[in-house]
């Protein structure tokens, strides 16, 4: 089953960007495929469109503030992830971004575009 693994330096402290990532209602603002998310406790109703095909799924997230890590998963299948933040070695934060499935997929294409969103969602924030 494939692994994709992303990670890219964001201009933002650790804390503050953790916090707003660990929000799964945020998600839809950066996640290309999520379109709204539905949130109750850890377990998540999801809108996505994948291809052009909208979808509906149930899931589950768990947020661990102190390791500063989300994780996430699907509940009838074998699509799970994390992300992670920690502090970057010159300031700002290194996000990482992982996600295993059962099919081959763009998904590095995703997660990409998803840390692209994250960074301009810090550089309008900062303006």
């Amino acid at each position: 089953m494939p692994e994709y693994e992303q990670t890219a330096s964001i201009d933002a402290e650790p804390d503050d960007l953790f916090y707003y990532l660990a929000d799964a209602k945020n998600m839809p603002e950066y996640v290309p495929i999520l379109n709204e998310v539905d949130v109750r406790g850890e377990e998540v109703q999801a809108e996505l469109n994948i291809h052009g095909e909208d979808r509906r799924s149930a899931g589950w997230v768990h947020v661990d503030e102190l390791e500063r890590r989300v994780e996430w998963g699907a509940k009838d299948g074998p699509y799970h992830g994390w992300l992670q933040v920690d502090p970057g070695d010159i300031g700002g934060s290194l996000v990482t971004v992982h996600i295993h499935q059962e099919h081959e997929s763009d998904a590095d294409d995703d997660l990409l575009e998803a840390l692209d969103n994250v960074r301009r969602y810090v550089t309008a924030e900062g303006s």
